[in-house]
């Protein structure tokens, strides 16, 4: 950030940030205090915690204009077919190779888990012998749903 005002440009856009960390102990924090002293606009990421109680914002220094998004600008369509013949459609964040057309068992979380009362699929829970090449259906909270998927 020295550099960049050094180098007398107008904007700085970083998507980078860290923790909570009080004004004075955060580098972009201190390094956009002295670019906003010299008239340049900081741009920073609002990181990618969330949303959940524990949530984290980045770079909140009120002298930093803070960025964040919320949707995706794609998606991926998928399709199930029930054994009993309905079918559901809706859009999933897994993008990796087609699952097979045939039926796939489908398990309960709390079927496979090696936690006592932990439906979340939470990382390091599940019984890899027992979820893999099934549809795992986990419970919704505290985890993130791209967090359970990888569980």
């Amino acid at each position: 950030m020295e550099k960049a005002i050094d180098d007398g440009v107008n904007v700085i856009s970083m998507s980078l940030g860290g923790g909570i960390a009080d004004y004075y102990n955060d580098s972009v924090a201190v390094g956009a205090s002295a670019a906003m002293e010299r008239g340049i606009l900081v741009s920073c990421s609002a990181g990618n915690a969330g949303p959940n109680y524990y949530s984290c914002l980045s770079n909140v220094a009120p002298w930093i204009t803070t960025i964040g998004a919320d949707t995706l600008d794609r998606d991926f369509p998928a399709y199930v077919s029930l054994e009993n013949g309905k079918n559901f459609s809706d859009v999933s964040l897994y993008s990796g190779k087609p699952l097979p057309d045939s039926l796939m068992e489908f398990i309960y979380t709390g079927n496979a888990t090696n936690v006592t009362n932990e439906n979340l699929c939470m990382v390091g829970t599940l019984i890899p012998e027992k979820v893999a090449g099934k549809i795992v259906l986990c419970d919704q909270g505290i985890n993130a749903r791209v967090q359970k998927g990888s569980s």
